[in-house]
């Protein structure tokens, strides 16, 4: 990829970054996401960095070079997730960009041992999100973490990561802001439902399948 194509690249880090902090999917310097340059290259927001204030400055290029495992990420410490990241994009090549963070009301239910999550209570949460999945706790920046999160992914375009928060994949930075934030509203409504003891109403499946049918014309 040429330098300029990679600086286009880093800007639409950046602004969808911020995006996700001004949709309030961000808190504090929570948060990491990342984009792919190449079949052998992506950018990801480096350690400590907030993406509230995200600058090129605080955008790390690392390898996917598997004989390099991604160590090669250059002066800067990339997120502690990197590997994460990393692990999704040599199993997902379809995959270009990462949002892993922790919104309240989705994050809520991560931490949740009894709440879960019906995408058939909306149309957009069954045309925006394929499938949601929960992934087991895992410390933080672990191996095995990055290689269950990236397991689970070949099935699953949104995670729940018990204990820790959310992290949605997509092909474009645009896409996977638009997941965690459809994810998001879908937890805050349900959670808003059960404590109002309001019963929310499932689309049957028959309706589903015909409306996923009409997402194809």
């Amino acid at each position: 990829m040429s330098e300029l194509n990679k600086v286009d690249v880093k800007a639409k880090l950046v602004t969808y970054a911020q995006l996700a902090y001004q949709l309030g999917l961000v808190w504090g310097r929570s948060g990491n996401m990342s984009l792919r340059l190449d079949r052998n290259h992506f950018i990801i927001t480096a350690a400590g960095s907030s993406l509230r204030e995200l600058s090129d400055l605080d955008i790390v290029e690392c390898s996917l070079d598997p004989g390099k495992e991604g160590e090669a990420c250059g002066e800067i410490r990339p997120s502690m997730e990197f590997r994460m990241h990393r692990e999704i994009y040599w199993i997902r090549e379809d995959v270009s960009a990462i949002l892993h963070t922790q919104p309240l009301f989705s994050t809520l239910v991560a931490c949740s041992s009894e709440i879960e999550l019906e995408r058939a209570i909306l149309p957009e949460s069954i045309a925006y999100i394929k499938k949601i999945e929960r992934v087991p706790y895992q410390h933080p920046g672990s191996i095995a973490l990055a290689k269950e999160v990236a397991r689970r992914s070949i099935e699953a375009d949104v995670l729940l990561l018990e204990n820790h928060g959310v992290l949605g994949v997509g092909i474009s930075a645009e896409e996977v802001v638009n997941k965690i934030e459809t994810l998001e509203f879908l937890a805050r409504l349900t959670i808003t439902a059960r404590s109002s003891q309001s019963r929310l109403k499932v689309l049957p499946e028959g309706i589903v399948d015909k409306f996923k049918q009409r997402l194809k014309i």
